[in-house]
């Protein structure tokens, strides 16, 4: 078995002694071929001796090949290298064996997370006379002082036609609406062609009345609010009110999907979202 490795391997060495030759062979005549493109050649002759001479420097390189032993004496030396091998120890690297402790914040065991007992009650937490009644949801997260407030500093911004509570009422009521049914432009929305008429939207309210408390929709008072360094100033009113209510009357259930806008984000903005 040895000794059949040992010949093929003897095989092996002379194809790649070949390839070698076949190579150099190819590289000098290309060599050649260059020259002559950039010398040029007079004769036949020439071109003809310089081949020649290229293939004898080719065959001169075969003078450095190793002369290959026979096969007892390639068997008693590969016998030989097999005991000297055997008798190396090569010295890997060391494994060094890290200590995790839960300092580092890592462990090799698996542990479970320590999750509190929900111990909320979800679900609405207010009760209701006619479950059919929208007001009367809509009344317990925008109460009826919140509208108020909104109208008297509308109306006091504006100077024009008052508004009433009734009609932002409905402005709200639209304004809801659109983030359901949506169109291109909010005009649309009262638009009679049938591929973008909404009944509601013109019921409610006109389109020219709808812009025009849009465009002088305020939550504060400019003058009364002076210099406050509070970002937020001019919805802050608003806002408490509404987020406590939301806080108070409605507790989500235990598994619950957050929304990327739920998150803390820190953005180019002066405060916190």
């Amino acid at each position: 078995m040895l000794r059949g490795c040992l010949w093929l391997q003897s095989i092996k060495n002379l194809l790649y002694v070949k390839s070698r030759m076949c190579d150099s062979l190819y590289f000098s005549v290309q060599h050649g071929i260059k020259e002559r493109k950039t010398i040029g050649f007079r004769t036949e002759e020439e071109l003809a001796d310089a081949v020649n001479e290229t293939v004898n420097d080719s065959d001169s390189d075969t003078d450095n090949i190793p002369e290959f032993s026979s096969s007892e004496d390639s068997e008693s030396e590969s016998a030989n290298e097999t005991d000297n091998e055997s008798n190396i120890s090569i010295q890997g690297p060391s494994c060094r064996q890290i200590d995790v402790t839960p300092a580092t914040g890592f462990s090799k065991n698996d542990c479970q997370p320590r999750i509190p007992p929900f111990i909320g009650n979800p679900g609405v937490q207010f009760a209701v006379e006619n479950k059919a009644d929208v007001m009367s949801y809509f009344d317990n997260y925008i109460p009826p002082e919140l509208i108020e407030i909104v109208v008297n500093q509308t109306n006091l911004y504006a100077q024009r036609k008052p508004v009433t509570v009734i009609e932002m009422k409905k402005f709200f009521g639209l304004i809801f609406v659109t983030g359901i049914v949506r169109k291109p432009k909010l005009e649309l929305c009262w638009s009679m062609r049938g591929i973008f008429q909404t009944a509601v939207f013109p019921q409610a309210m006109s389109r020219n009345r709808f812009q025009l408390i849009l465009r002088y929709l305020h939550f504060i008072d400019h003058n009364a609010a002076g210099t406050n360094e509070d970002r937020l100033y001019k919805i802050r009113t608003i806002l408490d009110i509404v987020v406590n209510n939301f806080r108070t009357n409605y507790i989500p259930d235990k598994e619950i999907s957050l929304d990327e806008g739920m998150l803390g984000w820190r953005g180019c903005l002066q405060f916190r979202v």
